[in-house]
């Protein structure tokens, strides 16, 4: 909710089947709480597709500087604490795909994928059978891998499928990722056309399955990663 006129933070309370209860927002007190509410409720629609009754908002107060958080209503100034939640960092966070190459030799195929995030990059490779299906799937994890580096304990991403179809007569692909984090399950799905390079493409759709989900985990401290570009392996696909 970055950048919401008002708001100063939020936070995202659920269970643990990642279902929203509760919305918890810090905000200035220059206008009338149930007006931060609505904009809110608006905002987790257009930005995130999330639909929650305005009654599950709380909106708590604060005065210019101050550090005490003024309940909306009337009475006393009470201080309040937002309770720990689900992190959800704004969309200008997410990976960005800086480059996918490949390197196939002796019936063994490479992949080498870089990714940004925060001005920082990182690459990740990935290898298997130099076959039309295994290439597909070695992008795939190659990307994945590369995401995983920017979270900790998050759980843990495996590609599960990696399909090229034709919709309304365009080819696309498809990949399934799977998310496991502690005994529950989620299946995230991307998709991307392949406009004539298909290693580009499912590094694309990769993103796609996992860049919304990954909102709701909390990155780590940013530090070096492996840096080069992804154009030092023989065939290059930028």
């Amino acid at each position: 909710m970055a950048g919401l006129k008002d708001v100063r933070s939020a936070r995202l309370v659920a269970d643990d089947s990642g279902r929203v209860l509760e919305v918890h927002v810090v905000a200035d007190s220059s206008r009338n709480a149930k007006m931060v509410a609505r904009d809110v409720e608006s905002i987790l629609v257009a930005k995130i597709g999330l639909t929650i009754d305005h009654r599950k908002i709380s909106v708590a107060q604060v005065d210019g500087g101050d550090s005490e958080i003024v309940e909306p209503g009337p009475g006393p100034r009470l201080k309040t604490e937002v309770p720990a939640s689900l992190y959800l960092a704004s969309d200008d966070r997410r990976i960005e795909f800086v480059g996918v190459s490949m390197a196939q030799s002796n019936l063994v195929a490479q992949a080498r994928v870089e990714l940004l995030r925060d001005d920082v990059s990182t690459v990740a490779e990935a290898s298997g059978a130099d076959s039309t299906d295994s290439v597909l799937r070695i992008v795939a994890e190659a990307t994945i891998e590369a995401v995983q580096r920017y979270f900790e304990n998050g759980g843990l991403f495996t590609v599960t499928a990696v399909e090229q179809l034709t919709v309304g007569g365009k080819p696309i692909v498809v990949v399934c990722v799977t998310h496991v984090y502690e005994r529950h399950e989620r299946v995230l799905v991307g998709a991307c056309p392949t406009d004539g390079d298909v290693p580009r493409a499912v590094a694309l759709a990769s993103l796609d399955a996992v860049n919304r989900f990954l909102r709701r985990l909390e990155p780590k401290v940013p530090m070096e990663y492996e840096i080069g570009p992804a154009s030092e392996i023989e065939t290059s696909s930028q």
